[in-house]
Order: C-alpha cells, then sequence, then structure tokens
C-alpha cells in the first residue's frame, strides 16, 4: 500500500519544501512504507502508513527541528534492528519533543525503551564560536539557552503524540547526566547542536552501544561537529577505538537534492565478510572466479 498523494504533498511541503525537495523525497517515504523494514515485528505497510500520518501531525502541531521525513528515515533503521538484539533508544537534544513523540512511537511498536535526554534549560554556553556551513554557505551563533523545552513541554507533548510510557527522562547536560547511563543502546538520534556535546555524548554512548549499532546526528552541515567523527587520537583516547568516520559529512543524506542535515556512523567492530556484499570490479584474493 502505498502513501496516499496528499500524505506525500504534506511531508514534502514542510521542512524539505523549502530546501527544494525533488521527487526521491517522495521515494523514500515510499520506501519505508513498502519496503520490508519492521517485517521482523510483524509490522504491516498499513502500519507503516499510519506512522507516516502520526510523523506529519506531529510536526504541524508543534514546533519541530526535524521533518516528517526524518522521523521516517529514524523509524525505518530501528525497525531494521535484529529483534534479538538487547537494547535501548537513545535521544540526545530533544527541544520542544517533537521528534521525541515520532521517536516514542516506533520504540513502542517494537517494544525498546526511549531514553530522552536533555538539559531542559537550553544550549550550554558555546563560546562566541562562529559555526559554518560549507556546502550551504550559511553561517551563525549559538547563544546560552536557545533551543529550550522544558522537561513538562516535552513531556506534554510525547503525551499528547506519543507513547509516553516507554520513554525514561535523563535531565541534565551531557556531561554529567549521561554518566547515569547503564543499560546497552541500539540505536542513537544526537541533535545536539555543539562539537563539546557531541564529544559527552559520544564518551557516554560508544561503550554501550552494541556491535553494529547506529549513531544518528542532525548535525551533518556542521563541519566543527562532523569533525569529531574523524578525530582518531581522540578517539583512541577517550574511547580506545579507532575513529569511525561519518556518513553525510558537510551536506547530509541524499534526503533533498541541496541540502539535508541528517547522517550517521555506525559500530563496527570484528568485520564478517557475510554481512557484506561484493563488487564486480574489485578484487578478492583466494578467488578463482570472477565476482
Amino acid at each position: 500500500m502505498a502513501v496516499d498523494t496528499p500524505v506525500l504533498q504534506a511531508i514534502v511541503r514542510r521542512e524539505l519544501g523549502a530546501l527544494g525537495a525533488a521527487p526521491w523525497s517522495a521515494a523514500v517515504l515510499d520506501d519505508f512504507v513498502n519496503g520490508s523494514w519492521g517485517a521482523e515485528y510483524g509490522v504491516s505497510a498499513g502500519e507503516k502508513k499510519a506512522l507516516a500520518e502520526r510523523f506529519v501531525q506531529i510536526t504541524q502541531s508543534m514546533e519541530s527541528g526535524t521533518s516528517p521525513l526524518v522521523h521516517s528515515v529514524l523509524a525505518k533503521e530501528i525497525m531494521s534492528l535484529p529483534p534479538d538484539l538487547k537494547g535501548d533508544v537513545i535521544e540526545c537534544g530533544v527541544w520542544k519533543g517533537a521528534s521525541t513523540a515520532a521517536l516514542s512511537l516506533v520504540c513502542q511498536r517494537v517494544s525498546r525503551r526511549l531514553k530522552v535526554c536533555d538539559s531542559f534549560q537550553g544550549l550550554p554556553p558555546d563560546h562566541g564560536q562562529r559555526h559554518v556551513g560549507l556546502h550551504t554557505r550559511v553561517y551563525g551563533y549559538y547563544q546560552e539557552g536557545m533551543f529550550r523545552g522544558t522537561l513538562e513541554e516535552v513531556k506534554e507533548a510525547v503525551r499528547a503524540y506519543g507513547a509516553l510510557e516507554v520513554c525514561d527522562f535523563i535531565p541534565g547536560f551531557f556531561s554529567d547526566s549521561l554518566r547515569e547511563l547503564t543499560e546497552p543502546i541500539v540505536f542513537a538520534f544526537l541533535d545536539v547542536d555543539l562539537e563539546s556535546s557531541t564529544r559527552d555524548c559520544l564518551k557516554a554512548i560508544w561503550p554501550l552501544l552494541a556491535e553494529e549499532g547506529l549513531i544518528y546526528s542532525d548535525d551533518a552541515g556542521d563541519l566543527e561537529v562532523v569533525r569529531v567523527y574523524f578525530d582518531d587520537a581522540w578517539w583512541r583516547e577517550q574511547l580506545h577505538w579507532p575513529a569511525p568516520g561519518f556518513v553525510g559529512s558537510g551536506c547530509g543524506l541524499p534526503l533533498s537534492p541541496s541540502y539535508s542535515s541528517l547522517g550517521y556512523t555506525r559500530k563496527l567492530g570484528v568485520f564478517r565478510e557475510e554481512a557484506w556484499k561484493r563488487a564486480p570490479f574489485l578484487h578478492y584474493p583466494g578467488s578463482d572466479e570472477q565476482q
């Protein structure tokens, strides 16, 4: 069952519409609804269509820094995790709670807890750091307290539009609050804006992240943030792990012809050949046949 035209128009018209969304943006949604994602959880195309419609409702009903299309991408990834992979979903940086409400609906359907982490006081000091979008040619500054949503505001948003019963709220600045994390994590969504906050989140989350677990970030366009994922010396010193890199560096995943703010990294420890594809134009030692 495909998403009907009014729903697609509503989704594309939102945030991505301002960025010049092209037909492939609608194709991303069609893939979410009609693809195999969620099959292991028994999620039908009709249920995914209903979720996409809920994502539209959420962003039309309240302030949101993320679009329904982004929510659908995150939902697809969470539904692609094996059901026997144990762990929670975590969101860091929630503003007014729109993405929290969307993620809570997905977590409810796949029986995972959602850890909701924010200072609920807005951004910490950024000390006049200039932020430059190399691809968009947009620059600006953050002020302390920007993007503030109170704990009660966020809870009320999730109560109204999401599934409050699957959420665990962890208030405080990440450098302190995330120290209480102990349970395994399978998926993280970071929308924290600052390099310092990104490092605080990674230090707490990466050791708990399951093998092949994902960390998505809505800060793909900020190269100061993206550089953290390539800072090999920092990763080896702080996390005893090589820098994992970042897919979507500078201009995000191809959700729009011009720009998206969404990218990700994946935790890969032991390489398992059976989990990867071979390409006909590459060489594979020990293979007698041309691949």
